[in-house]
């Protein structure tokens, strides 16, 4: 069970702020699945003028009839120019008797004006019941491009492995074809698939199946609401195949933000996916739901 995977695209992950400038930041992460999974993280951070900071949280998971609590501690950095953007950071996390090196890195270069790659790297724990109780970790590598064919489409695609302890190891490779619609309004279609394949398929902490092929298409909007919200939102719907098995899954997202070039920067999004059709209930699927909060004070 991992939620976060290297991409480029319109997304509503809140990171951290482009402004080089001292400032607080306080983020809320919480979530729920079908399998009565959830998961709350609650981090606060001070990053300096240089773009180095530090941030602290807790976080707890829980199940029915279980539940963990942990805490989390980390050095971070980010970097924006013309050319340049990296986000990067790395600590420990303490939770149900284990203590994990995490961290991440992800950077990206714009090329040409119409051309950016980067690479993104990760190590966290395995978010999920079995996985915390037995301190399982996960190791994942990607390269990223995304490239402008026109002024109104361009293609990105993110590929690399993720290398679970307890040996398995899953390539993945995902791409996202958007084709901008109207530009007053933020109005994109766009087609969306992901592939990955698992070398020790079945692992019963985690889902692992042998293979996994998503293809999925929608429509996402971002335009500004009133002087000081900016709103986002994204639908798409398609079909998941996995280990030959085919079934329909739909994806929506919502946002509100401040604009750019705010003071204060703050955002809050809200996700929402499910195994089945998109018209109708499909009680028996995967279903998952989160909310992740975010706002950014300049000292």
């Amino acid at each position: 069970m991992i939620k976060r995977a290297a991409w480029i695209g319109l997304t509503l992950t809140l990171g951290v702020s482009t402004a080089c400038a001292q400032a607080l930041q306080f983020k809320l992460a919480a979530s729920h699945d079908s399998d009565q999974f959830d998961e709350w993280k609650l981090t606060v951070g001070y990053t300096d003028a240089q773009g180095r900071g530090l941030q602290a949280g807790t976080l707890r998971y829980s199940a029915l009839g279980w539940s963990r609590t942990g805490e989390h501690l980390a050095g971070t950095y980010h970097h924006s120019s013309p050319r340049w953007t990296t986000d990067a950071h790395l600590g420990l996390t303490q939770l149900a008797r284990h203590q994990h090196g995490v961290g991440a890195l992800d950077t990206l270069y714009r090329w040409r004006p119409d051309t950016s790659v980067g690479i993104s790297v990760e190590r966290d724990l395995v978010n999920s019941q079995l996985g915390i109780e037995d301190g399982l970790t996960y190791l994942g590598l990607s390269l990223v491009a995304d490239h402008a064919f026109t002024e109104q489409f361009n293609v990105g695609l993110a590929l690399g492995s993720s290398w679970f302890s307890g040996d398995n190891r899953r390539d993945l490779l995902r791409t996202r074809w958007n084709l901008l619609l109207n530009d007053s309004y933020g109005l994109n279609a766009f087609i969306k698939t992901r592939h990955y394949r698992n070398s020790h398929p079945g692992q019963a902490a985690y889902f692992s199946p042998r293979s996994l092929q998503e293809m999925a298409t929608g429509l996402s909007v971002r335009m500004p609401m009133t002087r000081h919200t900016t709103f986002r939102a994204s639908l798409d719907a398609g079909q998941q195949r996995i280990d030959g098995e085919s079934d329909p899954i739909w994806h929506a997202t919502l946002g509100w933000a401040a604009p750019r070039g705010s003071r204060i920067d703050w955002q809050i999004g809200l996700e929402a996916s499910n195994a089945t059709s998109l018209l109708s209930t499909g009680d028996g699927a995967y279903r998952y739901t989160s909310l992740v909060a975010r706002i950014n004070i300049p000292l």
